[in-house]
């Protein structure tokens, strides 16, 4: 007898980098996905009004009963968090796991999205909130894809600037993933694996293994290409966290394979549940930026 799968789905945070596209991937493959946005939210107006299996419903994110409420009421099973780290969404993730508990989830898929986090240091937050979930016996499964794609003209200030900026040498590989096929593959495993396959588990993906040196190559010389030791402060917003980040791919730590415990890397690890998604082919950096 073949082990039971996962029936209903709820997402909080669906901004627009990460959570929308989760929300269509599910809805391309014909699953019912219930959206939970904040009272004054505008991102579910670029979801479709017409679609059977999308419910749209109003919460307020830190009111673990107000959303604990809405779980129950729709029988829930996994509830996946696409909050954002930048701007301190990541830290109500505490009260979703506490209303998800409560209301008999069978899996939180935290805001993660990114490589191993760190207990101390940049993206610390996620940790913290991994250890919290298991400390209330709440099962997650934890996302690592590296850096989005579309992000790389964000990561380098090319987007501000017009130039491709590299911190450091950049010649050590990291794990790049397209936002589209990461919001597949989170919508095919939940909806194709058995529970016993997700319960606590880290999945390690990457569309493209590659060193920022590698990718701007792919501009074939139309935009100018800046070694620094720091990126530009005037006109980039967060440039310091673009830095820090950028400053990790020297030593490995923009791999899905990275370990913040050994401080080492393994290649193999970074793309290990690719396989998860059978058949799928990744698309490349140039293919998401249009070289």
């Amino acid at each position: 007898m073949s082990e039971a799968l996962f029936k209903s789905f709820a997402i909080v945070g669906a901004g627009p980098h990460i959570g929308i596209p989760i929300v269509k991937a599910f809805l391309a493959i014909g699953a019912p996905i219930l959206v939970i946005a904040r009272p004054t939210s505008t991102n579910p107006s670029t979801l479709p009004d017409d679609d059977p299996n999308l419910k749209v419903v109003r919460a307020d994110y830190i009111s673990a009963s107000e959303i604990s409420a809405i779980l129950r009421e729709n029988k829930v099973d996994v509830l996946i968090s696409t909050v954002t780290l930048m701007f301190g969404g990541v830290v109500v993730q505490d009260v979703l796991a506490d209303a998800a508990k409560a209301a008999g989830v069978k899996l939180f898929v935290p805001s993660e999205f990114g490589v191993s986090p760190p207990a101390v240091g940049l993206a610390h937050e996620k940790h913290a909130f991994a250890v919290y979930a298991k400390s209330i016996g709440l099962p997650t499964l934890r996302v690592y894809n590296g850096l989005f794609h579309d992000f790389v003209p964000w990561l380098t200030a090319l987007t501000e600037t017009g130039k491709f900026h590299i911190v450091g040498k950049g010649d050590t590989a990291g794990s790049f993933t397209a936002i589209s096929d990461v919001a597949g593959y989170v919508a095919h495993i939940l909806t194709t694996q058995p529970l016993s396959r997700l319960l606590d588990v880290e999945v390690h993906i990457e569309g493209q293994r590659a060193t920022l040196l590698e990718i701007s190559t792919l501009y074939k010389g139309s935009v100018p290409v800046v070694h620094c030791d720091t990126l530009p402060t005037e006109g980039v917003l967060a440039a310091d966290v673009r830095t820090r980040y950028q400053q990790g791919f020297d030593v490995g730590k923009a791999s899905c394979g990275w370990n913040p415990d050994t401080e080492t890397d393994d290649a193999e690890l970074a793309s290990k549940d690719n396989s998860l998604w059978e058949g799928h082919r990744w698309l490349t950096v140039g293919e998401v930026v249009g070289l």
